[in-house]
């Protein structure tokens, strides 16, 4: 059972933060630094986690998946009530006769900074949990249900055209040029690299579902457009912060999307960072990085074990391959995070992986195209390398 039960510490997390937003104060600050802390140093004293457990019960998985939406939407539920002056659908009033806490006097302790810290830590999490468990889902694209279960959890992070372009584009052009989501190695900055990676990757989602459309004979503008339909998901959860706290709860729910959606980006941007293939070619474990720290594993639903799912994108993640001699991150999820957004540490850590890629997993035609893109790179010793090379 205890191989069941490990999948279930993001439940937990998420329960934990709901408990600390409704407590008041500095709890939610309280809360993401602890979590934030687990994951890092677990990471870090765990080892990898390389079994491949045979699971005779995976309705359990699949059931852990799906509860992931409800407890996200209490934990919007709780950021939009604290938002608020009055008590909205009685949430307040519930929670203090079950339990005989007075959260409306805890509210009145909550000051900006932990309305900050919501932001941040409610929003990491709508990605760690609901993006990448609504990534799982939209895999699936011959269940119905879960695909729409799986955009309902892509709307907290106002996040349409993952489902489309991730599923579609992104699987099919990872590690090219034609790839928004695939970070070149003169992409060593996120920050720059993230506003043009958000707006293509939109416009490559509305390029294919304006195409699917047409095929089939429907027009764009009808109930038929995932995108427009996505839109609407997110409108109706804006529409909720709006009756518990005006535009206020609006402004907070778009500000923590965005946190989501950037938290997205960074994980896109450290699992294929500067590998190239060759376009048309298949898919090979070689073309992303991945990495088998056993707390990101557990915590993360094997998102981590991003090889073989690029190799086979609707395996469900308990059957994914290890693949212990794939291109591997310089840490676990947590450590390789915080790298990618300093760029100079970013720089400092790649450049020895993408040199070591270069040199003994690329192929002879991946290996031009890396002397391409090299030369192109601000990292001195990449492009020293091409000086070398010519």
């Amino acid at each position: 059972m205890i191989k069941y039960l490990r999948y279930t510490l993001m439940h937990l997390t998420l329960l934990a933060v709901i408990v600390s937003i409704f407590a008041g104060g500095p709890w939610i600050l309280v809360t993401g630094a602890v979590a934030g802390a687990f994951l890092f140093l677990g990471d870090h004293f765990m080892g990898d986690y390389l079994d491949e457990p045979e699971y005779a019960h995976p309705g359990i998985l699949n059931a852990l998946l799906y509860l992931v939406l409800p407890l996200l939407a209490a934990g919007s539920l709780a950021q939009a009530w604290m938002l608020g002056s009055g008590d909205f659908l009685g949430i307040g009033t519930a929670i203090q006769n079950m339990t005989g806490f007075d959260v409306f006097a805890a509210r009145a302790q909550t000051g900006l900074a932990s309305i900050l810290g919501t932001i941040v830590v409610l929003g990491v999490l709508i990605a760690a949990a609901g993006t990448n468990v609504g990534h799982e889902l939209t895999h699936r694209t011959w269940s119905r249900r879960d695909m729409i279960l799986g955009r309902w959890m892509l709307a907290f992070s106002a996040n349409p055209d993952f489902a489309v372009e991730h599923v579609y584009n992104h699987h099919a052009r990872v590690a090219t040029i034609g790839d928004p989501a695939t970070a070149r190695r003169k992409d060593t900055n996120f920050w720059l690299w993230v506003p043009g990676a958000i707006w293509h990757e939109h416009v490559a989602a509305w390029r294919f579902e304006i195409d699917r459309l047409r095929k089939i004979g429907k027009p764009v503008l009808s109930v038929d457009n995932s995108m427009l339909r996505g839109y609407a998901m997110v409108l109706a959860l804006a529409g909720i912060f709006f009756a518990a706290a005006g535009w206020l709860g609006v402004a907070v729910f778009l500000a923590t999307a965005l946190v989501g959606k950037l938290t997205l980006e960074v994980a896109n941007y450290m699992e294929h960072f500067g590998l190239v293939r060759v376009p048309d070619e298949p898919v090979q474990p070689r073309h992303s990085w991945n990495t088998n720290k056993r707390m990101s594993s557990f915590v993360l639903y094997s998102l981590t074990r991003h090889s073989a799912h690029h190799e086979q994108g609707d395996l469900p993640f308990w059957v994914l391959n290890p693949y212990p001699d794939a291109p591997e991150m310089p840490h676990g999820y947590a450590g390789t995070f915080l790298a990618a957004l300093c760029p100079p540490l970013w720089r400092r850590m790649i450049t020895p992986l993408l040199l070591e890629w270069d040199a003994k997993q690329a192929s002879p035609a991946e290996r031009e195209i890396a002397q391409k893109e090299n030369a192109l790179s601000d990292i001195a010793e990449l492009r020293r390398t091409t000086l070398a090379a010519g």
